[in-house]
């Protein structure tokens, strides 16, 4: 199949382990590891592997057909394989069970060398550093010294972390998507209700259960925390919609002593409980309630700010290029969360890209709506500066022209990243961007540009004081909502500002609206009034008062014009009436 990986199978490695053993840092000590893994892609090369590390209750089977099926069934289908997000064609791509898992790896199920039983109860206490250690071992044993990206959703993402801050020198590029740096206390508080339900089933019998001869073990507790966790997984939106308060299609049918069985259970014959009904059932065949417990809990303890003192002193130790994902309604880890991970990053002078995903059908979008994903994934992996074209170099001339060489540089509303490309190639800028249209962002995304995904309008939130030499403003203050919040942000990131916007006291647009009564449509303002993303006129002279408003000094201004006779009426010094637009560098008037 042109767009699946193949028939990719699962293959188990034993670790090889100092004398000793592996060492948790709980304190417990595991004699043997085995580590289930697949890798599919182009051939291993020295700089070519990407790692994943899967959500809570995946697998090392990411992509691709298992043998004896026909069909692809990998977790994530949509974002790995030929000419996709994570592209195979380009990349070797490996994924293995976690530590603690019941897909391979070594966890509760898993015989112990020294018992020759399963470990059940006596399988120790593990962290989600040990679960990082143990892919780090197997990638060694595979050769792979230094990672080109290592990806990760949810608690793939937190994994992703740890890995970043204690080991910062083995990958690349890193993307965190739809994670945090530690559990929100909604999210501990539904894992500590989901593991109560296990551990209360008498069927768990202290995590003994394999040797009963049922079968069964906590099947109806761990049936419950997959309920419960399944619910925190669709946004309540996305739950109204799909189920709203309709009753199961068997409804009428069912035969009077079937009602009366769920009624003496206090079942109901709504949609909703039918469909976790069905997720529960289908997770107790897949899934083991021991390795339930120890995975959640080793993800509630982790937070990556307590082994430093701080997220800021974690971040501090990052070298690889961050891009962190968030997505809308998704009450697991909030935008807030990332947002945090960005701002640290920021302030220590990390290269990092923020996207928010407003996609509103919550946590389990990062898997199942993926559209937007890969395009920033791809971008973000794949991507590389562009030639800057004459008419751009044109277009972008007077902006250039006063930004000083080397600048670290924040253009907001940066579109598609060309003025980026053009200030790296022709001044050595280290250059940012903001962007808040989806499509656009993917665009200087793959530009190899770091950009934030932030609303203006909003101000930048994760962006601190004084982290740029220079914002620019590139025909972005006519189109937002507060232009006095866009000014205060840009100066207040930034020492200086570079403003442009088209100037609406032009003569050409005076003429246009004295004889046909109709705001014009021209190269300069190529859009009907009903369509126009300019939702303020701005003339120079507004623009000198809105700037002695603010207390802010105007230290230069080059004004432009395409026509003669605007030409003609700049060089008799008419700058508001012959500019068709204008370009300033202002910052904050000095105090004496």
């Amino acid at each position: 199949m042109i767009d699946s990986v193949g028939i990719v199978e699962r293959k188990t490695l034993e670790l090889d382990l100092p004398e000793g053993g592996f060492r948790l840092e709980t304190g417990g000590v595991l004699r043997k590891v085995e580590v289930a893994y697949e890798e599919c892609g182009a051939p291993l090369a020295g700089d070519n592997a990407v790692f994943i590390c899967h959500a809570l209750t995946g697998d090392a089977h990411v992509a691709g057909i298992k043998p004896g099926e026909e069909k692809p069934s990998g977790w994530w289908e949509s974002m790995v394989g030929p000419g996709k997000a994570i592209d195979t064609d380009r990349w070797h791509v490996i994924c293995a069970n976690v530590l603690g898992g019941c897909s391979g790896t070594t966890g509760p199920m898993s015989i112990d060398p020294d018992t020759g039983r399963p470990y059940g109860s006596r399988f120790p206490k593990h962290t989600l550093s040990d679960t990082v250690d143990v892919y780090r071992a197997l990638l060694a044993q595979l050769g792979v010294k230094k990672l080109a990206a290592l990806v990760g959703g949810s608690y793939g993402g937190i994994q992703v972390m740890d890995w970043i801050t204690r080991h910062p020198g083995e990958m690349e590029k890193a993307c965190i998507i739809a994670s945090s740096a530690s559990l929100n206390t909604q999210a501990l508080a539904f894992d500590v209700v989901g593991r109560a339900s296990i551990t209360d089933d008498p069927g768990w019998k202290g995590g003994d259960y394999y040797l009963d001869g049922d079968g069964k073990g906590p099947a109806a507790g761990l049936a419950s925390a997959r309920q419960l966790a399944h619910i925190t997984y669709l946004s309540r939106e996305l739950l109204q919609s799909k189920f709203q308060r309709s009753l199961q299609k068997n409804f009428v049918e069912a035969p009077p002593e079937e009602r009366s069985r769920r009624e003496a259970q206090f079942k109901t014959f709504f949609q909703i409980e039918s469909y976790l009904d069905y997720q529960a059932e289908k997770f107790v065949k897949r899934f083991d309630a021991n390795s339930y417990l120890h995975i959640t809990r080793a993800m509630d303890l982790f937070d990556a700010a307590d082994r430093y003192g701080s997220l800021d002193a974690a971040c501090a130790r990052v070298e690889a290029k961050c891009l962190v994902v968030s997505y809308g309604k998704d009450i697991l880890f909030a935008e807030w969360q990332s947002k945090d991970i960005v701002a640290a990053l920021l302030r220590n002078g990390k290269d990092v890209s923020y996207c928010h995903i407003a996609d509103g059908a919550g946590h389990d979008s990062f898997l199942t709506n993926t559209k937007d994903l890969s395009g920033v994934v791809g971008g973000f992996l794949g991507g590389a500066p562009r030639k800057t074209m004459n008419w751009q170099r044109r277009l972008y001339r007077n902006v250039a022209a006063m930004i000083p060489e080397r600048a670290r540089v924040l253009d907001i509303g940066c579109g598609d990243g060309a003025l980026l490309d053009l200030l790296k190639q022709d001044k050595g800028a280290a250059g940012d961007g903001v962007e808040i249209d989806i499509a656009r962002y993917k665009e200087t995304i793959a530009r190899g540009n770091n950009v934030l995904w932030e609303d203006s309008d909003a101000g930048l939130s994760v962006v601190p004081d004084g982290r740029y030499d220079v914002a620019v403003c590139s025909d972005t203050l006519q189109s937002v909502k507060n232009p006095r919040r866009l000014l205060r942000e840009a100066l207040r990131v930034a020492g200086e500002a570079i403003v442009s916007f088209p100037n609406f006291a032009a003569y050409r647009i005076r003429l246009v609206l004295a004889f046909k009564g109709r705001l014009p449509v021209s190269k300069a303002l190529p859009f009907q009034w009903y369509d126009t993303p300019n939702i303020h006129c701005i003339t120079l002279k507004d623009f000198r008062a809105l700037c002695d408003a603010e207390d802010i000094e105007i230290r230069e201004v080059r004004a432009e014009s395409r026509h003669l006779a605007g030409k003609a009426l700049l060089a008799l010094g008419f700058k508001n009436l012959g500019a068709s637009r204008i370009v300033a560098r202002i910052g904050r008037r000095s105090r004496k």
